[in-house]
Formats: structure tokens, C-alpha cells, sequence
């Protein structure tokens, strides 16, 4: 049986909070950027998908954790495909502690996006298809599809340079840096993120206000609408 490929890292100041430890969204980031290094060594990265008009983009994902990585810590990401339909491919993750005990994992789900169509496109027609998956167990259980949350809060956020990834709209990441800027400081000092599941719907574009609604303390759960009020994005978290 092929290995799962494993990428190594080191948790940057830059990358942590006021506990000098990292937060969700640095975790998330070197969780999604391991998902890309190891596609471009598969031969179907974004520069590969690129040459066909194409890009990846990231529909759902469940990362859960048991501890977050401290400040300078070094962390092992392991990664693998497991599934793969004409709509959408699973990608699965383990990330290891410095003392080679497990800290997080996560489970994902891609689709091919035709860059001028703006539609999804046959995973099938990849000339890596075949060769992509390996038969390891999930790490947690599959993203679930959120419902939308009886509003008991809202927020507001316009989406601005700094949002935006390679593919001009909203980066994966910061959905989870705005909901989560929402949270009271004691509760991120208190809890930790034991799951986040998230649902991306629609793409979102440099200069529009979002509106943020949200309900739940200990399970909140988070839907983003864009000015047109259609829902973007789902998150929910369980804190413990």
C-alpha cells in the first residue's frame, strides 16, 4: 500500500494568538496549503488545472482538534485522497505534535471549477483520476451540510484586498477568521475548537458587505449572506 506523503512545518509567532499557541485559521491554513503542495506532486495541482482554465476550490470541510500547536512547535502533516466522484474528491488530513501525538485532523471536499464558466467541471476528465486515491480510513467523520441558524446575532463585513486568494474571491480561510472575530474573548481564551464544520455555497467578491448571522453559545452556528441575501457560507463549531 502506497504511504500517506507528509509535509513538516513549525508554528511561526505570526501564525499564534495572545496564548502562544496557533489559531484555527493558521491551523486551517497549513491544513489547505498542505492540500496544494501535495496536488502539485500528484501532477493535479492548481498550476497543472491552470493550463486547462481550470482551479480547485474547496466546498466543504470538518477539521477537529485535540490540542492546538504551541508557538515554534514543529508539526507533521500527513495527507491523502480517498474518494473521488465526477463532482467532487475527498482529501483527508493528520497532523502530528512535535512529540509525534496526534493534535488535529480533517476531511474535505473539492471540486474542479472552469475559470471563465464559472461552473464545476468533471472530475473524471483528469488524466490523474485513476491513480489519485489510497484506501486509508477517514480521520473524522465527513463534513456535515449545516442548516441555516435562527438568527439571534448579526454582524457585518466587507470584503476587502486582503480577503482575496489566487482565484479573486474570498480565501477559504478568512470565512473562519470572520465568524470567528465574532466569538467573545473569554470564550476563545476558555474553549477550544473541538470541530468546525464548514459549507462554502457561493463564491464572494472583493467589495461586497457580508452579513454575518449566528446562533448558539457552546454548538454556534454561523450563515454568511451576500447583499443579494443569498447564503455564502455555513459554519458551526463545537466548543468544549
Amino acid at each position: 500500500m502506497e504511504k500517506k506523503r507528509e509535509y513538516n512545518y513549525r508554528i511561526e509567532p505570526r501564525d499564534s494568538d495572545f496564548m502562544k499557541r496557533a489559531t484555527l485559521m493558521s491551523l486551517a491554513d497549513y491544513i489547505l496549503h498542505t492540500a496544494g503542495e501535495d496536488a502539485d506532486r500528484g501532477g493535479f495541482g492548481v498550476r497543472d488545472l491552470n493550463m486547462r482554465n481550470a482551479s480547485w476550490v474547496l466546498v466543504r470541510m470538518a477539521l477537529e482538534v485535540v490540542r492546538m500547536p504551541a508557538e515554534y512547535e514543529r508539526i507533521r502533516i500527513a495527507t491523502w485522497v480517498s474518494d473521488v466522484t465526477r463532482a467532487m474528491t475527498t482529501r483527508n488530513f493528520e497532523v502530528f505534535g512535535e512529540d509525534g501525538t496526534p493534535a488535529a485532523c480533517a476531511v474535505t471536499n473539492w471540486a474542479m471549477m472552469d475559470l471563465s464558466a464559472r461552473r464545476m467541471l468533471d472530475l473524471h476528465s483528469l488524466r490523474a483520476c485513476d491513480s489519485m486515491t489510497q484506501d486509508f480510513p477517514l480521520p473524522a467523520a465527513l463534513p456535515r451540510r449545516l442548516g441555516t441558524p435562527d438568527a439571534e446575532r448579526e454582524y457585518e463585513h466587507d470584503v476587502v484586498y486582503s480577503d482575496l486568494d489566487f482565484n479573486c474571491h474570498a480565501n477559504s480561510v478568512k470565512y473562519i477568521q470572520w465568524v470567528v472575530d465574532t466569538l467573545p474573548l473569554e470564550v476563545l481564551r476558555e474553549k477550544r475548537f473541538a470541530r468546525t464544520d464548514i459549507n462554502f455555497l457561493r463564491e464572494v467578491h472583493y467589495g461586497e458587505r457580508l452579513r454575518i448571522f449566528a446562533c448558539g453559545a457552546d454548538e454556534p452556528l454561523f450563515e454568511i449572506r451576500n447583499g443579494s441575501g443569498e447564503a455564502v457560507c455555513r459554519l458551526a463549531f463545537e466548543l468544549v
